[in-house]
Order: structure tokens, then sequence, then C-alpha cells
């Protein structure tokens, strides 16, 4: 039976249930807080389970000529000496494929393939939620609403509607400022071979993604608010690497007066349920790790998958599906999480002792070990792939 579906966010997360439930036959709005969507945002690698999902709704070819070229990635010391230099392919030999691609980037193929079956209200969030037995009345900041049998809530780790209606979530902070996004410069670089810096309390990417443009990342140990951050971000930039190269420091530099630049506060949601009655979380407002797991965007799409996957199974009971999903997502979750815990322990270690560790140890690594340690971790099992639950 046709239900009512309302998706509050129209991010990575929101439009992947939205391609799926709209394909069953629901009628599915979407709501966003953004006045339209943009192609901007920073880089991240869509693997294994989240690559595999997108070629069966048909856009692994838009996904990929969306994409950057990964050939290799050399971890360095803050005075440029090579740590480890490894192969994407090798490196990625037990997770089938991975694709380097910006948030925006993978948003856009999302968008464009769904914008023209789809209802998009841009400008609009929930100002209320009232629900008598199954029917549910939302209504939206501009006074307009609906009633809804389902509503997705997909609106990021800053969730409002998270915060209002499930008390029992709450956010984790990194105590780390992360700044992505791209430069448009000419350079001698070779294309798709990047450099990871690794140091005390931070940690540097550079990727050389076109022969005249750059994505630049890093993470800083930062315990200020996140108001705060965003309005010393530059200063700190420039601080925080000050003791680099002058190459290095000129090209932080000139990112920060001409790139497109993403600021943001690390941080995840650990709730003890994803479902409220006929509300449910997915995406960065319920789960999703922070980029220091290198799976959030996988696991986006992942949880809209099953979350539509137990949504055709019992479409006349979705409080049911809905506690499928919840019993599915918890392990996951959980796994996923501690994973990006350890990633921010090891790779932006705190003293200099932690660094000594984490370099004597990957310049001493042998490829399986590397293996365990970058791509061991991400890897769902069999059961997990086919939606099956260990209640």
């Amino acid at each position: 039976m046709k239900k009512k579906i309302l998706i509050s966010g129209g991010g990575i997360a929101g439009l992947t249930a939205a391609k799926f439930l709209t394909a069953q036959g629901h009628e599915v709005t979407v709501i966003d807080r953004a006045p339209s969507f943009t192609k901007a945002g920073f880089l991240i690698s869509l693997k294994s389970f989240g690559v595999q999902i997108m070629e069966e709704l048909g856009l692994l070819q838009e996904l990929q000529a969306a994409s950057s070229p990964s050939e290799f990635v050399s971890f360095v010391e803050k005075d440029g000496q090579v740590i480890q230099h490894l192969s994407y392919e090798k490196m990625n030999k037990n997770i089938e494929r991975s694709v380097l691609i910006s948030r925006g980037g993978l948003h856009n193929v999302l968008y464009d393939h769904l914008k023209n079956q789809l209802n998009v209200l841009f400008s609009t969030t929930i100002s209320g939620i009232n629900s008598a037995g199954n029917k549910t009345k939302v209504t939206f900041s501009n006074g307009q609403g609906m009633e809804a049998d389902l509503i997705i809530i997909c609106e990021g780790l800053r969730s409002p509607t998270r915060e209002k209606y499930f008390t029992g979530s709450q956010m984790e902070d990194f105590n780390t400022l992360y700044m992505g996004g791209r430069l448009k410069t000419k350079h001698s670089e070779p294309v798709g071979a990047f450099k990871i810096y690794i140091d005390v309390n931070k940690m540097l990417s550079i990727y050389p993604i076109a022969n005249d443009e750059i994505a630049i990342q890093y993470y800083i140990r930062d315990t200020d608010d996140l108001a705060t951050i965003k309005q010393r971000s530059t200063e700190t930039l420039q601080e925080s690497f000050s003791a680099y190269s002058a190459e290095v420091r000129d090209l932080l530099n000139r990112f920060a007066e001409e790139g497109l630049m993403f600021v943001d506060k690390m941080g995840m949601v650990n709730a003890s349920t994803l479902v409220n009655g006929n509300m449910v979380l997915l995406g960065d407002a319920g789960y999703c790790p922070t980029a220091l797991s290198g799976m959030g965007a996988s696991l986006s799409i992942y949880g809209a998958k099953a979350l539509s996957h137990f949504v055709s199974k019992s479409p006349d009971d979705l409080r049911s599906a809905c506690d499928n999903y919840n019993t599915l997502m918890q392990p996951i979750i959980r796994k996923f999480q501690t994973n990006a815990r350890n990633n921010a322990s090891s790779f932006i270690p705190a003293d200099e002792n932690k660094l000594d560790q984490f370099v004597k140890f990957f310049r001493a690594a042998s490829d399986d070990e590397l293996k365990k340690t970058m791509t061991d971790p991400i890897v769902l099992t069999e059961d997990q792939l086919k939606f099956k639950a260990n209640k």
C-alpha cells in the first residue's frame, strides 16, 4: 500500500532513501533548509558497499565521471620525510573498489537522477510534529504542512528535529576542527598522488585532483565551540602549519584566501535508538561516524537502502520496519564509530610519544598489517549486506 513519506534533509542519505522509496511506489516529499543544492563540498572516499549500492541504483557511470583519480598516498612527517607510500589499488584490494569524489559531486549525481521524479521543498524545515495513532501531522517552517505515515530525519549532525524528539541521543564531540575544500591553481604535483602529513594534534591532506586544482583537508585538535572555531579558522590554519615548508605554507595561505572551504567541528551522534514512533533517524543525524572513519557517506547510503528494504518487506507495518532497521544498524554503528575513535587517536596523535609510535609502526608495517589497519575495520559481514539482523 502506498505510504506518505516525509524526508527532512535532502543530503546523500535523504536522496538515496528517496530514490529507493519512490521506486517502491510511495509518495515521497523531501524538504531541505537550503535555498538550493550546490556541487561544493570536501572530498570523500566512497568505498565498498557504498559503490555497490550506487551501481545498483544505475549511477555507477555518473559516479565515476564525477570522481577524481586516486592512485597513491604517501604518509609523511612535517618535514616531508616519507613514513609509508601506499598504492590505493593494493590498499583497497579486500573492499572491491573505492571512488574519490567531492561530497557535493556525489550529492549532485543523486539529485540529477531524481530531480524530475521528486517533490523537493527548499528553504523548508520542520517546526512541529503531532502524532495521533498511525498518522502524524507535520508543520513546516513556512506554515504549511502534511500528514505523513513515516518521517525520515536526515538533517545532519546537528539536527534540530533529533534534538527535540530523540532525547536519548547525545553528540560526541571529538574536539577537532575540520576544514576541507578545493583551490583552483596550477601546480606540478602528479594528479592522483596524495600526501598526508601526520603531526602532533593535527593532520593535513593535500590531493592534486586535476592539473589546475588541489583539494586540501585538515584536522586540528581544538576544544572551542563551533562559532569561535569558524571565526578564527584562517588564523588557526596559518598558525598550526607555520613550521612547515614554504611551499606548504604558501599553498595553505592561498587556500585560505581564494579556496572554496568548508569548516566544521568533528563529532558523531550516539543514539540509543534510531526510532521514535513513526520517526526514524538516518545518516549523520543518527549515526554516521565522523569523516575520520572514512565511511560516513557509504554508511548513509547503506542505511537508506536498509531502511527501504524493511519498508518494502512490511509497508503496512512501518513500526516493525523501523524497529528491524534499528536492530540491524546498532552493531554496525558501534563498529564504525569505534573505528572513528581509533583513527582519531592514531592519525591525529596527541603527543610526541604517540606520533613516534605511529611513525615507527607505519614505516615498518607489512602490506598485511597495513591492510588490517586501513581497510579491515570497514568491511560489513555477508549477513549485514543481506540485511540480516542478529536479534
